[in-house]
């Protein structure tokens, strides 16, 4: 079904029912968020960017003066420290892309960072630009609601292609510079559409972590230099921790330690002390 965005009354501080929609639902809109001047900016270098790094390298964000911008950009953040409830969060990538006519889909997935997918207890935030908005051509973005909540590998609705399925809320309708706040978990595609000849469909993905436990690392050699150049660049004193490596562990090492373990992980665990109390009984947990 097509978003229909709430009033607006504020561009710069989510109200109490957006943070309430963003938490129930996993997503909130706010259309037109970027000035004319940051979507022209920002677009200029995104065509840079673009015919520089055709095959994207992430690694090189610091190098691209817009792309550090819109990442520390204080509209962004203050929504940021409303969503995670205090300013003690770190960035894990940013992304951007010029996406032309004749662009392929993308399946039904979710980008939660966790190995393995057990549970939701902290908060990861895809902050998605839309520079030039989204007009019914090149590709909609499609969001499951409140798939959020579900604990599935990032795959498991990918089967599904790019088909609207219950639950699907179509974004094709936005205007230039439209950014959309939406929890990691939730599940979302990109479905491909007939037209936009002439133009393009710029799109920038910056990615927020909650403060409280350690994240797989962005999966790319060189991720700690890339933070390590942002601070430098960037450092911000309301948000101390906005570059910080030690919020991640190497994805890598996690992933070989999982390699070959068979049935349920947990009986690979440390055994748990015999005398403690159990807090919970033998059922299945359930996502709240």
């Amino acid at each position: 079904m097509p978003y229909d965005p709430p009033m607006q009354t504020d561009l710069n501080v989510l109200t109490d029912e957006e943070v309430l929609q963003f938490h129930k639902d996993g997503f909130v809109v706010r259309e037109g968020f970027l000035s004319p001047e940051q979507i022209r900016a920002a677009s200029d270098e995104v065509d840079r960017y673009a015919d520089t790094e055709p095959r994207f390298d992430g690694r090189n964000v610091w190098k691209y003066d817009e792309l550090c911008s819109l990442i520390t950009d204080p509209k962004t953040l203050a929504v940021m420290d409303q969503l995670m409830g205090d300013p003690n969060y770190a960035l894990h990538h940013c992304h951007a892309a010029r996406h032309n006519a004749g662009l392929a889909g993308v399946g039904w997935h979710h980008d939660y960072e966790q190995i393995p997918q057990v549970n939701r207890s902290h908060t990861q935030v895809h902050v998605l630009h839309y520079l030039a908005g989204l007009n019914g051509t090149i590709g909609d973005m499609l969001l499951l609601r409140r798939s959020h909540r579900a604990v599935m590998r990032r795959d498991a609705l990918w089967f599904c292609g790019t088909e609207e399925i219950p639950g699907t809320v179509v974004l094709n309708n936005l205007a230039p510079g439209s950014v959309v706040f939406a929890h990691s978990a939730l599940v979302h595609a990109r479905r491909p559409q007939p037209g936009g000849e002439g133009t393009s469909r710029y799109f920038i993905d910056i990615v927020f972590m909650q403060a409280g436990i350690k994240w797989p690392s962005y999966g790319r050699e060189g991720w700690r230099d890339t933070l390590a150049e942002l601070d430098k660049r960037l450092h911000d004193p309301q948000h101390p921790h906005l570059f910080d490596a030690d919020a991640f562990f190497e994805i890598s090492e996690a992933v070989a330690r999982l390699e070959g373990l068979e049935g349920s992980v947990a009986l690979h665990l440390p055994e748990a002390d015999p005398n403690a109390p159990r807090k919970h009984g033998g059922s299945i947990p359930v996502v709240q």
